[in-house]
């Protein structure tokens, strides 16, 4: 659970009796490998996953077989709150690699959080990002070129993973264990159109994605290409990324 208290822990003041009382939650591990069905879509939720490890992705698939990504869940996510209004799925969730995901009964969470408001508050918070992120992706997908699209999700990918690791993950390397597919699904893109994206951008000095990883070349030129402005995932400041007002005033 270690990246999920991380993550909170950058916007909560969880004390020591509120990590405990989320410790304590009696939960299942689930190992799964890759591209196993975590979610299928109609079905009834009853229970809240935490990402302790791996890559999954939220998606809707259409009749004829089109696939659109709605997002990755990294190690620290948490999901499906759905489960807490006793709704049906309304998406799929897949496993992307091998992942071990902590599972929680919906009601055993639910007595946990109305118990403990500063818990109850660091998931609201979590919720508020998901749904910033979600409306991001609207963003992407609806205004910017596949140059931009590509550039804002990977440091998007790389700002979330640096949340759930005390901040020490690298701003300029991120592991990327998804395939091109995937990348075209979620930013509505074919696959042939991501291999030139990729390629323009690494010739380009900003951005080499290859051999599993996503390597920032030019932070700076990479965030003003993409316009991008973390705001959105209501970041505390001296968590961002650096260079945001170099790239502006550049």
């Amino acid at each position: 659970m270690l990246p999920m208290i991380e993550r909170l822990q950058r916007f909560s003041q969880l004390d020591r009796a509120d990590l405990d009382a989320l410790k304590r939650l009696p939960h299942r591990i689930r190992e799964t490998s890759a591209h196993e069905e975590i979610i299928a879509t109609g079905q009834k939720l009853d229970r809240v996953f935490i990402v302790e490890s791996g890559w999954l992705i939220r998606s809707r698939l259409l009749d004829d077989g089109r696939r659109q990504i709605l997002n990755f869940m990294l190690p620290g996510d948490c999901f499906d709150l759905q489960c807490l209004v006793r709704a049906r799925a309304d998406h799929t969730v897949t496993s992307a690699t091998l992942a071990r995901l902590r599972m929680i009964s919906a009601s055993e969470f639910l007595d946990c959080v109305r118990d403990n408001a500063n818990l109850a508050t660091a998931f609201w918070w979590a919720a508020v990002q998901e749904e910033s992120i979600l409306r991001e992706q609207i963003v992407r997908l609806g205004r910017r070129t596949a140059r931009e699209r590509i550039a804002h999700m990977m440091l998007e990918l790389i700002r979330r993973r640096r949340l759930a690791t005390a901040g020490t993950a690298n701003d300029e390397l991120l592991k990327l264990p998804v395939t091109r597919e995937m990348i075209a699904d979620a930013l509505g893109l074919s696959e042939v159109h991501v291999s030139r994206t990729t390629s323009f951008l690494r010739q380009a000095g900003l951005l080499d994605v290859s051999n599993g990883t996503a390597k920032v070349l030019d932070l700076k030129g990479l965030m003003r290409l993409a316009d991008f402005d973390e705001t959105y995932l209501h970041v505390d400041e001296k968590f961002r990324l650096p260079g945001r007002e170099h790239a502006e005033s550049a």
